[in-house]
């Protein structure tokens, strides 16, 4: 019997090797497995993976599977030919581990969304990662979030921002909170909540022009066929002005408007019938003139000689006119403005926050101002939840957020509300999002095709038509259930698909890269022949007995 510092090393490799201890693991990993499975149905793939899959625990217990099966295999050496079967199991067993662990360490799973012809090579990964962006010199870094299903505090520091806090899984509770920045007088800030009702329905809605406001805060929102349209207080006197054309242009910088027919401009029509406004603009405070051309009934925004679009014009312009065909509620903090077929006449009234609310002309709807803040930013404070699961989708703790300290005031950054500061004179944008990866070539998105089951909206399978640009060469490829892309070690398989606000179809496919594959294969295949030939050893062991 060996012995090293009183350790009986043979009654460990027993113990190691024996039934005991194989079904003790096997029952730890049934148990996990089951765990695991309950918190993916009801919490999401997610969830589960940062409690149990991908946990330290459950690596341990797997690496204790596979501790037994060595074991269990180096206690019956030498070889003996009726266990030949046995040990080419084992022997698939742990060749399945090795492939299984390269994959876990080395391999990729992510995933790719393709817009109709946008060509692209980011792949989405699944771990957070908080990124700080330097808009003006193009840098970025990343710092990696921890892999936890719970809040969990960091207390790291980069560049002057101290990171304190991590939520994975968060709700938002709102607040109002004050602005990070500093914004000339004439920007529009205001942010407004209204209490919307009619005969069949009733809805609070917030509405903000605020520009640190996160995505979840809109200035347009719609509700059936109406259109709620948040916009500077200052417009409203635009709404206001009479005007024979309908037509009214705005200056941002300033706060101003004014009508064609006040500066005396001509409204012009095109051959076919399209009505334009020329406005001469001074450059640069000189004497010197260009010409902004605007067609009201399209943009608000002018076009140059080339008839491209200046999106960045201070100058804009808004014809009432193509607000009048469907019902559109126009919101200016205090003030609204409707347009009412029945009276043939834009209506300008005053709403505010005493209860008394405003009748609109369609089916007895009535709006009324909740609460209105002329400076604050709407703000949804995470709160750490366990998240919910329907449907494949998570429905509530989507939210992932991280708290920081700047300058001695505390700030969050969001997956839904990114973080623009400026610290020392530089800005920098601080925003939580998933690690990516690059690809070395391009896959573009030429059509999206979809099949419904019959008398339904639902899906019954989906396919997409790619082009894959690699090495400067072009090819076509197929991608549907079973049929994926492979190229240079990736394999693209259909995932899913979303839809954007025009109505146009993007698709998703997930990203996997398995350089334990072959492992896994092999030993799968070992696995197969080891039983049949453990199986044939004792039939024929049997078989000779009973002769």
């Amino acid at each position: 019997m060996k012995k090293l510092s009183n350790i009986d090393w043979n009654q460990i490799e027993r113990f190691l090797g024996s039934l005991k201890f194989a079904v003790t693991i096997i029952l730890l990993f049934t148990i996990a497995m089951i765990i695991g499975t309950f918190l993916e149905s009801y919490y999401g793939t997610d969830f589960a993976n940062r409690t149990v899959y991908k946990t330290f625990a459950f690596m341990l217990i797997q690496f204790g599977m596979l501790t037994s099966i060595i074991f269990a295999a180096f206690l019956r050496l030498p070889p003996k030919k009726r266990l030949y079967g046995f040990y080419v199991i084992h022997s698939g067993l742990v060749i399945i581990g090795v492939g299984s662990v390269i994959t876990y360490v080395a391999g990729v799973d992510g995933t790719i969304n393709l817009a109709p012809n946008e060509p692209s090579r980011e792949v989405t990964l699944s771990k957070d990662v908080l990124r700080f962006t330097y808009p003006d010199s193009g840098k970025r870094v990343t710092s990696e979030l921890p892999y936890t299903a719970f809040k969990k505090e960091i207390n790291d520091e980069y560049d002057g921002i101290k990171i304190l806090e991590y939520i994975p899984f968060a709700e938002g509770k709102f607040v109002w909170t004050d602005s990070i920045n500093n914004y000339p007088t004439t920007t529009p800030l205001h942010s407004s909540k209204y209490h919307f009702k009619n005969a069949f329905a009733a809805s609070d809605i917030l509405l903000t022009l605020h520009p640190e406001a996160s995505t979840e805060f809109q200035s347009t929102q719609a509700m059936g066929p109406l259109t709620f349209n948040y916009m500077p207080a200052g417009l409203a006197k635009c709404f206001e002005s009479p005007s024979v054309s309908g037509i009214f242009l705005w200056n941002s910088e300033t706060a101003e408007c004014f009508t064609p027919e006040e500066k005396k401009l001509k409204v012009n029509a095109t051959s076919a019938g399209n009505r334009f406004v020329v406005l001469p603009v001074n450059i640069n405070d000189t004497a010197d003139k260009k010409l902004l051309t605007f067609f009201p009934d399209f943009s608000p925004y002018p076009v140059d000689t080339s008839f491209q679009v200046d999106q960045k014009s201070i100058i804009r312009i808004f014809s009432k006119k193509i607000f009048e065909e469907k019902p559109n509620l126009f919101l200016f903090g205090k003030k609204v403005a409707f347009f009412s077929k029945a009276d043939q006449k834009w209506s300008i009234l005053d709403i505010d926050l005493k209860g008394k609310g405003v009748t609109l002309p369609w089916m007895g709807a009535e709006i009324f101002l909740t609460d209105h803040q002329d400076k604050l930013v709407p703000f949804n404070l995470p709160q750490a939840i366990v998240p919910i699961q329907k449907n494949g989708s998570i429905i509530k703790g989507d939210l992932r957020a991280v708290r920081l300290e700047i300058l001695g005031k505390e700030y969050w950054a969001s997956n839904y509300s990114p973080l623009s500061v400026a610290i020392g004179g530089k800005k920098m944008i601080v925003e939580v999002t998933k690690e990516s990866l690059t690809l070395p070539f391009e896959i573009a998105l030429t059509q999206f095709k979809m099949d419904k089951d019959p008398g339904t909206n639902n899906p019954a399978s989906y396919e997409s038509f790619v082009k894959l640009f690699s090495d400067g060469k072009m090819s076509t490829h197929h991608v549907f259930m079973n049929n994926p892309l492979k190229h240079l070690g990736y394999t693209f398989y259909q995932a899913s698909y979303s839809q954007d606000n025009a109505g146009n179809y993007n698709s998703t496919l997930a990203v996997n890269v398995d350089q334990g594959r072959f492992l896994k294969y092999l030993g799968s295949l070992m696995l197969v022949i080891g039983a049949i030939w453990h199986y044939n050893l004792n039939r024929k062991k049997k078989g000779a007995k009973t002769s």
